[in-house]
């Protein structure tokens, strides 16, 4: 007894240590990109049909941005959850912009998790119950699609079971090799059907019983915490039914699994009497009618797994704040930073329209062009900003930063480009407040042209509705713009042979360029360096 007692509280000083602690220092990026894929499943699977209704969603992160942003690795570093559906769940948050009334709905909620240490460590305790099994992260698509029937009817199930009892009773009476041969005969048919089920439902058997571990977790959390959701209550009440054949069917799951004698015996015992195939049919039948319940209970515990998660990532930053979300005005932060970056060098920065950043090579422009993007996106997902505080009104983002040539599809850089230019331009036209976010624009096409096309269309961007945030090295541009945009930089300064870069906004032009700088540190020979530096002369 103390044995056990000691491990339970070992396992709860691990829990309240791992708290505020930065996850990608606990699951190495590799293992969790492994698993991308089954979090993932929530928002492809689910989002059309619950995005609007159960969500409340105000905006989306498209793809381009998404990955321009690297938010896989935004969601690794807030992912403190416990469960497979936690972390689907949070993925998806992140996927969609909050309405304010569901944002003040979830700040309560996660400033009792922040508050309430040893409450908090018994639901992570509880939730670490359910785990991340890789089979569980499909009941989304289970849960969403049609569940299908087997392929067996349950009317010849439950037939084959009374007449292999029928044979078996016979056998016994009569002592008749009649009845023993037929006994024999039905117990190999339905041993047969028993591994084809298997065989065929063998990820839905295990994902199924899940389920258990699920309603045990809200019943409980209920019982403890008395939230106010009626609708909880009555999906609790209408998967009661389907809660206790659960309780069996998981009874037998670690009985099958256990890999000893009984465990075997009774395998074959189950496949014989097509017991396991008759429960999962039941479970199955009842599972159709409680569906959207389950899927309540189902987004209803991964929301509380995810606002843990959220507080952890709140107490593991430097500093943090609430976004101040208004109706209308300019972008305000102040010591705003990157959530990847454990050392950012913060900055202050007000975007009222448009901006055109400059900078030298490697100062920071991407990265802070990122921070804002990303920090707009926390806000109005997880209610949270990496920055002493940030004002700014309820905006959707796109990013046209990291396109690539996609070889499959026969595009080149530049025609994807243009393509996603243009989604910007239709996105401007419905009048939907938009931050744009454009690192080096239409750098897939000759200069000439590209600053002719780029004056023309950022000049029609910036009188339309919305904020954009612009980065190049085309200084002729800048100029041809600065009268429609503001302008700031990131500087750099050379040091004998180092670069040193302050990383810090400053308003203006770049002064000074640094490309061949990097080039003689890097110990290029002085025949291409003296003769880049003549050219750079000569214009």
């Amino acid at each position: 007894m103390n044995w056990v007692i000691g491990k339970k509280q070992k396992r709860r000083n691990r829990i309240k240590a791992q708290f505020g602690k930065n996850p990608m220092e606990l699951e190495a990026w590799e293992s969790l990109e492994k698993r991308m894929r089954e979090i993932r499943m929530y928002e492809e699977l689910v989002v059309q049909d619950v995005k609007k209704e159960e969500w409340q969603s105000a905006g989306s992160v498209d793809t381009v941005t998404w990955n321009d942003l690297e938010m896989d690795r935004v969601f690794a570093r807030i992912n403190h959850t416990r469960t497979y559906m936690g972390e689907q769940i949070l993925y998806h948050r992140l996927h969609n912009m909050q309405t304010r009334q569901s944002c003040e709905n979830m700040e309560k909620r996660i400033s009792f998790f922040s508050r309430r240490e040893s409450i908090r460590t018994e639901i992570e305790e509880k939730l670490m119950r359910i785990g991340k099994q890789k089979e569980s992260c499909y009941l989304p698509f289970f849960l969403t699609e049609e569940i299908n029937p087997l392929v067996i009817p349950g009317a010849i199930l439950y037939f084959l079971q009374g007449l292999l009892a029928f044979c078996l009773i016979g056998a016994i009476l009569l002592r008749s090799n009649l009845w023993a041969t037929g006994f024999l005969v039905v117990a190999v048919v339905n041993l047969l059907i028993y591994l084809h089920t298997k065989c065929k439902y063998e990820g839905n058997l295990f994902m199924v019983s899940s389920l258990k571990e699920l309603f045990d977790f809200c019943n409980w959390i209920v019982k403890k915490l008395e939230p106010d959701r009626p609708e909880i209550l009555h999906a609790l009440e209408k998967t009661q039914k389907l809660s206790h054949r659960m309780l069996r069917w998981q009874t037998r799951k670690y009985q099958s699994i256990s890999g000893d004698v009984t465990g075997i015996l009774w395998d074959y015992i189950a496949g014989i009497t097509l017991h396991d195939v008759v429960a999962f049919y039941r479970i199955q039948k009842t599972l159709r009618a409680c569906k959207k319940e389950t899927m309540q209970l189902y987004t209803f515990a991964g929301e509380i797994d995810m606002e843990i998660a959220i507080a952890s990532f709140r107490k593991s930053l430097p500093q943090w704040c609430c976004p101040s979300l208004q109706s209308d005005g300019a972008i305000s932060v102040e010591e705003i930073s990157h959530p990847l970056m454990a050392d950012a060098i913060p900055n202050d920065f007000v975007l009222k329209k448009g901006v055109v950043l400059t900078g030298a090579n490697a100062s920071g422009k991407s990265t802070f062009m990122k921070a804002v993007a990303i920090n707009v996106i926390l806000a109005q997902t997880i209610n949270t900003c990496v920055a002493k505080n940030m004002k700014m009104p309820a905006i959707q983002v796109m990013t046209s930063m990291a396109l690539r040539d996609d070889v499959l599809q026969g595009e080149s850089y530049y025609m994807r480009e243009i393509k996603y230019l243009k989604r910007m331009l239709d996105e401007l036209e419905t009048g939907e407040p938009m931050l744009f976010v454009i690192d080096e624009i239409l750098k897939g096409t000759n200069t000439r042209e590209r600053l002719a096309a780029s004056n023309a269309i950022l000049s029609y961007m910036v009188q339309k509705q919305g904020f954009l945030l612009i980065a190049t090295h085309d200084l002729e541009l800048v100029y041809a713009l600065k009268n429609r945009y503001d302008t700031y930089y990131f500087d750099s300064q050379v040091h004998e042979k180092d670069i040193v870069f302050p990383y810090k906004i400053r308003r203006g032009i770049v002064g000074k360029t640094n490309a061949i700088d990097l080039m003689e540190l890097l110990d290029f020979p002085e025949e291409i360096t003296d003769q880049a530096r003549r050219e750079v002369g000569k214009r």
